[in-house]
């Protein structure tokens, strides 16, 4: 039951534990497709921000605004075992879209390696 609990609410368990980690996530994805864009000589073009790594970056860091902003609203509220149905929906997509950055991120470097 341990790996479930991981799965659907590690996100906001790493928020919990370092307040920031989804921004430093946020700016890894970022700044990964900032310097791909500037090696392929198109920063900042029309399509920058559906770039999959800037799209999930964006994602990473209104979740960890989110979270922060809930630990501050309702830590009174909400007990230790409180079953939160917004995480359970929400950090499936965060996964997805964190994996999709990762799998565009490797796309572009394998692509940057061969000369396309």
């Amino acid at each position: 039951m341990e790996i479930v609990r991981w799965i659907f609410f590690g996100p906001a368990q790493l928020v919990a534990l370092w307040p920031y980690a989804g921004v430093l996530i946020a700016f890894l994805l970022i700044s990964a497709q900032i310097g791909l864009s500037y090696l392929k000589g198109s920063l900042f073009a029309r399509g920058f921000f559906r770039e999959a790594p800037v799209f999930a970056g964006l994602l990473w860091l209104i979740f960890n605004l989110y979270e922060l902003q809930i630990n501050a609203t309702f830590a009174q509220s909400l007990g230790a075992g409180a079953l939160r149905m917004d995480l359970i929906i929400l950090v499936p997509i965060l996964y997805v879209l964190t994996v999709a950055a990762l799998l565009s991120i490797r796309a572009q470097l394998r692509d940057r390696h061969t000369g396309r």
